[in-house]
């Protein structure tokens, strides 16, 4: 069954979906990026074909629906109250690092977008309780974007989560025990420093590693034997064609 985000089915004329990995259904014409979790942004019209064009950001002021895949980082979708606007962001930590956040709602501004209008939902993702990584990594995203949580807590800690699932899933194994990792709130700080207030923000909290096998996870493939599976997330402005 498909996660839907609530201040985004609030908005007339929108439809938007975070399917599970089962559902292969997509709005037809859905176009997608080449995703490189890097930072380039995608502003798409009617014509352009799906899969090529390099990107993990997309936006269009057209009825096309737009969307990106995920198996684990998160899927990010975006509508306004007043502009005929909707986009889709693909947020690994590759990417945040990279300035996905930023260069999108730069490329949102350039449009003539109110940022002040938006209402951003965080899909589900891998969560704290199962995203386990190494000091080295914490390290190079401290040197990035530290200053955005000087004072605050930052988007890890040493002492790990318990899930809040309540599926048979077991969370992730523990290996080095160094660093849990907060996908989300990093993404937050960032939103946040890019001009968005957390009231604009709807997270799912659902953990695509422990919420079950409905979700794809890369990590969880890494640990069991699993055949490959992500999910779509799409939005688009008006009615949907299956």
């Amino acid at each position: 069954m498909a996660y839907f985000s609530d201040n985004l089915n609030a908005l007339p004329g929108l439809a938007h979906a975070f399917d599970e990995a089962c559902d292969t259904r997509t709005p037809a014409g859905l176009f997608y990026c080449a995703q490189k979790h890097g930072a380039n942004v995608i502003e798409v019209g009617d014509e352009q074909l799906a899969g090529i064009i390099a990107g993990d950001a997309v936006f269009t002021r057209t009825t096309r629906p737009i969307g990106i895949v995920t198996a684990d980082c998160l899927p990010i979708l975006i509508g306004s109250t007043t502009d005929q606007f909707v986009a889709a962001i693909h947020g690994g930590w590759q990417g945040l690092t990279a300035g996905i956040i930023e260069n999108s709602f730069n490329a949102f501004r350039l449009a003539g977008i109110s940022l002040d209008n938006l209402q951003v939902a965080i899909g589900p993702a891998i969560q704290t309780c199962c995203y386990e990584v190494g000091s080295a990594l914490a390290d190079k995203i401290e040197q990035v974007h530290g200053y955005l949580w000087r004072g605050r807590q930052a988007p890890w800690s040493t002492t790990r989560e318990m899930s809040g699932m309540t599926s048979n899933f077991r969370q992730a194994p523990a290996s080095h025990g160094e660093a849990w990792f907060d996908l989300t709130l990093y993404c937050l700080y960032l939103l946040e420093a890019s001009g968005v207030d957390r009231a604009q923000v709807q997270t799912a909290g659902v953990c695509t590693y422990c919420a079950g096998q409905n979700w794809g996870s890369y990590r969880r493939r890494t640990h069991r034997v699993e055949e490959k599976t992500y999910q779509y997330s799409w939005i688009c402005l008006g009615d949907v064609d299956a």
